[in-house]
């Protein structure tokens, strides 16, 4: 026979069993009704500087430079070295001085030569006309007298042929005179030959510069166009970059702003020069800035450039704080009457993490969710939890 006791139990823990389970519905049907809040952040569109930069590497080049070369041919006297910094005016290198002083020299004695014999014809000259002139009165007054029957036909043949002689003396003293005048005119040439060469074998600085690159040594034999050193002028220089093809259009020259960085060193400059062309291959375009004169940079750095293709003020939010939706559109939830509002809204440039809206009239003093914007929609219940 059970114990009176057990059976109480049991009957206790049948009816208590019964009564949870008829509450159980009642507490699920209260919970269905509650309405869900997402925690959110807010806060207000700032008035903000945008700007839509590109970054790009460049190379730092001096404009400024000349490859010299020999103008005449011999052994070479190098008065420079790599690195030095050199004067206008000054000499880089001599070629074979000697040799071409020499020819100078040769050519004056051979002026000498030329124009004595110059003036050595030119007295001739005058003693053939004295004698021209002679024969001629000798003739016409034998031939008064001939014609009048005082001199006989052969004596007035020997004035004939004297004047004859005369003249023909005389043309051939003018023709010396013509030779001897062109060979001073020949060897003026040869002479001012000598010392152009003499001139070009002393290759001077066209301008103040520096050694940038010596291309031959001290004691060389060099023929005339060959270079020999490449002078640059440091205080002149630019930036040369390649850009992609898709910001052709945007890059104005003398008006787009450019920033030139190397480590700490920033130089403000603009896109002087672009391209006309666009390369088939890489597709991309060669852009170049000149910087201001004494820029602290030297040929062939490896600098970056920031390009700034558009800048302006205006309305912005944080840049998280825009959702991408279907079809390519943008939108922000704002909070009104803790409830998410989705506005539609047309993006700018973004810089420095916020994100320009240029439709400001639809976002204009309200307050945009900046987190949580992710797990709500249009009408969602929302509670604000800014940090005060």
């Amino acid at each position: 026979m059970k114990h009176p006791s057990s059976f109480l139990l049991l009957a206790a823990g049948f009816l208590c069993g019964l009564s949870a389970a008829c509450s159980k519905p009642e507490q699920d049907s209260a919970q269905a009704g509650a309405v869900y809040q997402v925690k959110v952040q807010t806060a207000q569109a700032q008035q903000r500087h945008f700007r839509k930069q590109i970054r790009v590497q460049g190379t730092i080049q001096a404009y400024i430079f000349t490859n010299v070369a020999a103008r005449a041919a011999g052994n070479m006297e190098l008065k420079v070295d790599d690195g030095d910094a050199i004067k206008e005016g000054q000499t880089l290198f001599l070629i074979d001085q000697d040799n071409l002083k020499n020819r100078v020299a040769m050519a004056e004695q051979a002026l000498k030569v030329v124009e004595e014999t110059y003036r050595s014809t030119q007295l001739d000259i005058g003693i053939a006309e004295t004698q021209l002139e002679k024969a001629q009165k000798d003739y016409d007054r034998n031939r008064m007298l001939h014609e009048g029957h005082a001199v006989s036909d052969n004596a007035f043949e020997t004035f004939e042929v004297a004047l004859d002689k005369a003249k023909k003396s005389h043309e051939k003293a003018e023709a010396a005179l013509r030779n001897d005048a062109a060979k001073v005119d020949l060897v003026k040439l040869e002479l001012e030959i000598a010392k152009k060469n003499l001139s070009d074998a002393t290759e001077k600085a066209p301008y103040n510069g520096v050694v940038a690159v010596k291309y031959r040594e001290n004691g060389e034999f060099v023929g005339a166009g060959v270079s020999i050193i490449r002078i640059n002028d440091p205080k002149k220089l630019r930036a040369s970059c390649l850009i992609s093809a898709v910001y052709f259009e945007a890059i104005k020259p003398g008006e787009t702003p450019v920033t030139v960085s190397f480590h700490d060193k920033k130089i403000e400059a603009k896109a002087d020069w672009c391209s006309p062309v666009i390369d088939p291959l890489s597709r991309t375009f060669t852009m170049r800035s000149y910087l201001p004169e004494g820029t602290p940079l030297m040929d062939g750095m490896l600098v970056d450039v920031d390009i700034t293709l558009a800048e302006r003020d205006g309305l912005g939010v944080p840049r998280d704080a825009v959702i991408l939706k279907k079809g390519g559109k943008s939108a922000v939830f704002a909070v009104q009457d803790d409830k998410a509002q989705e506005i539609e809204v047309e993006t700018g440039i973004t810089s420095d993490g916020f994100t320009e809206i240029l439709n400001p009239e639809a976002i204009a003093g309200k307050d945009i969710i900046v987190s949580g914007q992710y797990f709500v929609n249009d009408g969602s219940a929302v509670t604000v939890t800014n940090s005060k």
